[in-house]
């Protein structure tokens, strides 16, 4: 006996005893995970064997690592299942240790596990289709019963014979997870550690951000992902990532003609593009400064009505820049503008964003490594803040830095730790990292220090009345962030690759506060580029929104592979369209007018004359049905880029 037990007796007796409730308990639970677990590997495995043609270009060691990686999204599925019947399983009454409880609790699990095999092997099949997990497909078919009892009767053979396996081993399972003789009396203290410890695995881990799909293709190439993810995982966060809405199938050869897209020599992937080198030439490099809420109106040099006054140094790039004076943020949303900027994929409705998107798509990083372009992220926020972190590996970006990486350099009067960061010294940051470097390299910087609430900043940065939600608040910090980027530009134009750099200035998305109900202020955000070696001043009527931003980026850098984008270049001669979600809405900015759109029927048209014109009204509809059904079908069937690109 030790000190403490003899000092202590009573306490030490009682202490022993949770400790040893709280382990025998702590074993009946991981039986439980340990089945599901191997289910899980298992199914995984026969993913891997099945269907080598996707997996070609994975080494060994990559599907070792699947094996793993995937564990803790095993482990957050398996966490969801069984968090009701374990909490059932261990509650600290009396009557659960009862043989009959227990066993009933059991049977409950086994019927849990029944069906997570059944619906695993329905998602093995699946993905023989679409080359990914089964996502919103559930959906639709709890919605249409007769085509499920149809896929029922196809496979009825390997249902009978699962029914078959688990009557036998259910007394099996039942004999070893609740058997006759029982250790583990129920106590509080493991109730409670065990709860919080399911809660924690069930959001993989302790971050900000709980686990998402967009977690699995932060490793490697989008096949990697689908190997690392579970049919379960993407069918639950997909059904509850929002509203899912079905659209008709279009005929792709003409939406790709009604949209003005160049046609494909790949029609499985119509999307896809083959960039060639047109010369050779020395490297270009460009950054893009995505500004938080910036809103054109609020811009002097680009407003040709009230004149606010904070924005110098940006009044001064635009003048000396290509400005782009149609050009629209594709949703309302920090994530929608990320997505697009990133990813090229346009937020819809119905469709989850990329946190939950289990498709392949094409990754700008690979694709600037392949023509050895450096890749940087730098945001003023925490790198988790808004998912961003996920977005940016997701995109093969090497290089992500944020609100950890840097000390203030600023005396702020106010909310100096803020998680959304401040500008100044961020954009120091990314300075500071793309200085020595020889490589060219593509950065994006995200300033969001104009996101509410607006902290009280200092002198001169107070021309506006103060308020943490009010336009003067906001105004404050924009002439705080249109200093820092003049700091910035200051900085970067004593390196020698400034000449050979490409400056692009946009937004996230307009500022939706302190707008009238316009549909042209809720989504309109500067687009300026600048670099007068290169980009030639001047003013551009041409429509277009942020899904354009990589096809522009190729073209600037001259890059050379394969892309899949339904946006295009902003240099390209056609004319352009702009598509924006609001919502559970669509609308559509061309040349034309404004037209909003239901999926079902317009509900607002704007033509650009004021004169309505049912055949302009007809040709929007169109066009906006043909990109939001194309985009939907390519994504659904995951046939918007090539898995190996």
């Amino acid at each position: 006996m030790n000190y403490f037990q003899i000092k202590f007796p009573l306490i030490s007796n009682i202490l022993w005893t949770h400790i040893r409730n709280i382990y025998s308990i702590l074993l009946e639970v991981l039986q439980f995970y340990l089945v599901f677990i191997l289910l899980f590997q298992t199914f995984r495995i026969l993913i891997y064997v099945n269907y080598p043609d996707l997996f070609t270009n994975l080494q060994f060691f990559e599907f070792i690592q699947s094996i793993f990686l995937g564990l803790r999204f095993d482990l957050s599925s398996i966490s969801a299942i069984l968090f009701i019947p374990i909490v059932f399983y261990i509650i600290p009454f009396n009557f659960s240790n009862s043989l009959m409880y227990r066993r009933i609790i059991s049977s409950i699990i086994y019927i849990q596990l029944c069906a997570t095999t059944i619906f695993l092997t329905a998602d093995f099949f699946y993905f023989s289709f679409v080359k990914r997990h089964i996502t919103n497909e559930v959906l639709f078919l709890l919605n249409d019963s007769k085509y499920l009892m149809s896929e029922v009767a196809s496979h009825i053979g390997l249902l009978i014979t699962y029914c078959v396996l688990f009557l036998v081993f259910y007394f099996f399972f039942i004999r070893k997870t609740a058997p006759i003789t029982h250790h583990g009396k129920r106590s509080i203290p493991a109730f409670i550690i065990i709860i919080l410890s399911m809660i924690t695995i069930g959001r993989g881990g302790i971050q900000i951000k709980p686990i998402a799909i967009i977690d699995a293709y932060q490793h490697g190439s989008a096949n990697l992902g689908h190997l690392i993810l579970n049919g379960f995982f993407t069918a639950s966060h997909y059904s509850f990532a929002g509203n899912f809405i079905e659209r008709p199938k279009i005929d792709e050869t003409f939406a790709l003609n009604i949209i003005d897209l160049p046609k494909t020599n790949n029609p499985q992937y119509p999307l896809e593009k083959n960039y060639t080198k047109k010369e050779t030439e020395k490297k270009k490099n460009v950054v893009v400064i995505i500004v938080e809420s910036l809103t054109y109106k609020y811009i002097d040099y680009l407003n040709k009505g009230k004149k606010y006054g904070v924005t110098p140094n940006i009044d001064k790039i635009a003048s000396e820049g290509l400005i782009f004076s149609n050009f629209f943020a594709n949703g309302q949303r920090s994530i929608e503008g990320a997505q697009a900027i990133l990813t090229g994929i346009p937020p819809l409705p119905g469709i989850p964003d990329i946190i939950s998107l289990s498709v392949n798509y094409s990754r700008l990083g690979e694709l600037a490594k392949a023509n050895h372009y450096r890749t940087i992220f730098v945001t003023s926020t925490l790198k988790e803040s808004f998912s961003l972190d996920l977005m940016v590996y997701a995109s093969g970006i090497e290089e992500y830095y944020g609100r950890e990486d840097y000390n203030l350099l600023l005396n702020y009067p106010e909310a100096r730790e803020r998680t959304l960061g401040w500008d100044y010294e961020t954009f120091m940051l990314l300075s500071d990292k793309l200085s020595g470097h020889g490589q060219p390299f593509i950065a994006f910087v995200n300033a969001s220090s104009d996101h509410t609430p607006f902290p009280r900043m200092q002198e001169p940065f107070t021309k506006y009345t103060h308020g943490q939600e009010s336009e003067g608040g906001y105004l404050n910090m924009l002439h705080y962030t249109d200093w820092a980027i003049g700091e910035f530009m200051a900085k970067m134009s004593k390196q020698e690759y400034f000449n050979d750099t490409v400056f692009i200035i946009t937004a996230d998305h307009a500022l939706a506060h302190f707008q009238a109900d316009d549909p042209y202020g809720k989504f309109k955000i500067p687009l300026i580029l600048y670099s007068p070696k290169h980009i030639p001043k001047g003013n551009s009527e041409r429509f277009a929104s942020q899904i354009d931003i990589i096809p522009s980026m190729i073209d600037i850098l001259n890059l050379e592979g394969k892309f899949s984008n339904i946006g295009t270049s902003i240099f390209a001669p056609s004319d352009n369209f702009a598509i924006t979600k609001e919502g559970s809405l669509l609308n559509i900015f061309a040349k034309e007018g404004f037209l909003q759109l239901s999926l079902q029927q317009v509900l607002k048209f704007i033509p650009s004359q004021n004169t309505e014109d049912e055949n302009l009204k007809n040709e929007l509809s169109e066009k906006i049905q043909a990109f939001d059904q194309l985009t939907y079908q390519l994504l659904t069937e995951n046939r918007w880029a090539h898995p190996n690109k």
